[in-house]
């Protein structure tokens, strides 16, 4: 059995008006040898918007701005702009997040040439509107979040993941400029998507989404996501690894039958969302990984493991065959 190590909170709310509330789920990577962290910081009256600072090393900031870098100005983001993942595919920068006007949340996406300058705003998910039971709340757009990018192409093609409750969800596109406002209606979601059967829902979470952007190893992508559990009325978030495959990801070829970190330290058990581990960005210095997750949506922590110790602790659970999620 392996199990991330814990290297403690590494980012903290401070009294600026932007993130007095909680700082937490942070888009992370390393550029020209520097590591830069876009974060979602809350505000006290709870709406989001993207925090940066620089790391000096994995786990001491160096530098961090003292006002918001991205500020949600869409009808999407009358709440802001949340829990941000980056990539850089074919020298250009994917920044994801999920714009949450109150309602709904939607995951969408900016890019970047420079990390400084960010461009091309558009939703990526689809715009479906829900009704609702007897017109007791206003019409909504499904909820449809956790938009993670591979960071780079697989046979061409530009893959991503979202999550539509319960499922991870995963899509292609050859360029990021097909994604409009027809695109999913052209073709049915099922048609669009590919589910991703992971062995948390086996094992009786209730929903799982895309955690860090897939990490690339010689024996395929590991994937460090978000599993959901309802335990005694509480919903208890833990963090689970699986392998897919390197040329049809879609295909989940190896997963650990339990989970590398849950709630057990004061700052994941209890904050703003008590019970709270929220992977969404790693980075690689050596055999070391380290992972950057929310914790109890107030502070941002980090874990660590050796990539060779888990990719052969994956390797002793591979799936033999496909299951229902």
């Amino acid at each position: 059995m392996i199990e991330f190590k814990r290297a403690g909170v590494v980012l903290q709310t401070t009294a600026l008006a932007f993130e007095s509330m909680g700082v937490l789920n942070p888009a992370v990577i390393i550029h020209n040898g520097v590591i830069h962290m876009f974060y979602r910081a809350v505000a006290e009256d709870s709406k989001s918007t993207i925090g940066y600072c620089l790391f000096q090393t994995p786990l001491r900031v160096d530098k961090r701005k003292e006002k918001p870098l991205l500020v949600g100005d869409t009808i999407h983001e009358k709440m802001g702009m949340e829990d941000p993942r980056i990539v850089e595919i074919d020298g250009l920068f994917y920044l994801s997040y999920t714009a949450f006007d109150g309602k709904s949340a939607l995951g969408s996406l900016l890019l970047s040439k420079d990390l400084i300058h960010f461009y091309g705003k558009r939703v990526i998910v689809a715009l479906k509107k829900l009704n609702t039971k007897k017109n007791l709340l206003a019409e909504r757009f499904r909820w449809d979040k956790n938009l993670v990018f591979f960071p780079r192409r697989i046979n061409g093609q530009i893959y991503f993941m979202h999550r539509i409750k319960p499922h991870i969800l995963l899509s292609s596109v050859a360029n990021i400029s097909e994604i409009d406002a027809l695109f999913w209606e052209r073709k049915p979601l099922s048609k669009r998507n590919t589910r991703l059967y992971l062995k948390s829902r086996e094992i009786g979470s209730n929903y799982v989404g895309a955690g860090c952007p897939p990490i690339e190893t010689e024996a395929g992508w590991l994937l460090i996501y978000h599993a959901a559990y309802l335990l005694e009325d509480q919903i208890i978030y833990k963090i689970h690894v699986a392998l897919l495959d390197i040329e049809q990801p879609s295909r989940v070829i190896a997963e650990l039958p339990y989970p590398v970190l849950e709630p057990q330290t004061a700052y994941e058990r209890f904050g703003i969302v008590n019970n709270v581990v929220f992977p969404t960005a790693s980075i690689e210095v050596l055999d070391t990984v380290y992972v950057y997750y929310g914790a109890a949506d107030s502070c941002i922590a980090c874990a660590y493991f050796s990539m060779s110790e888990m990719l052969q602790e994956l390797l002793k659970h591979p799936l033999l065959e496909s299951y229902d999620a």
